[in-house]
């Protein structure tokens, strides 16, 4: 399959398309199940600053993310072309994809848990009360978690000699990386606006 991948680059550009549009919808699902049902208040929801107003918000259309989204798109056949040049094609830019691939399967599975958590509170028990979460606190959890699939997508790398897990195993790091740098910074901001995490 990384092969298949590597033999044109319209194929990673339709699943980068696919995953990054379904990420900013099960975004907004996520944000407004977790109003709905209220159990679960926290200080931000949207953990990339970039993407806060929007959700917060909950436009169905965002421009950054649409404007990220062609961004993306254009560098994906940029790396691929450039990559093609090379002796190192098509390792470099199987790295290159895996990074923008493995790190959406990442979020994804993040939403999916969001999804199968608020369907179960909306039909009815499982969870009484309220707890809020803090902005670094959501922070500090989702680095950690990061950095697990980090080392899940290492171990799978060396195990089948993949640049492109590899690839996933660098981008998870560096999300885990850098919200645990976030969390640090704001871990002495008082808490002020109540939403819930991504």
């Amino acid at each position: 399959m990384e092969y298949w991948l590597a033999t044109s680059p319209w194929y990673g550009v339709i699943l980068w398309i696919i995953l990054y549009i379904s990420d900013y919808y099960l975004t907004i699902y996520s944000a407004r199940g977790f109003r709905e049902i209220g159990h679960f208040q926290f200080e931000v929801f949207e953990l990339t600053p970039q993407f806060q107003k929007d959700v917060d918000a909950l436009k169905p259309v965002s421009k950054r993310h649409v404007v990220l989204l062609i961004l993306c798109s254009l560098l994906i056949i940029l790396v691929w072309w450039l990559a093609k040049r090379t002796l190192f094609f098509p390792l470099t830019y199987l790295l290159f994809l895996g990074m923008l691939l493995f790190m959406e399967v990442a979020i994804h599975l993040r939403h999916l848990r969001n999804v199968f958590l608020i369907r179960e509170i909306q039909k009815g028990g499982g969870v009484e009360g309220q707890i809020f979460y803090r902005k670094w606190f959501s922070y500090r959890i989702s680095s950690h978690e990061f950095y697990m699939f980090s080392a899940f997508f290492l171990i799978i790398a060396v195990l089948n000699y993949s640049t492109f897990f590899l690839g996933g195993a660098v981008a998870c790091w560096a999300i885990g990386f850098n919200h645990n740098t976030l969390a640090k910074k704001t871990r002495a901001v008082p808490a002020t606006t109540v939403e819930s995490p991504k």
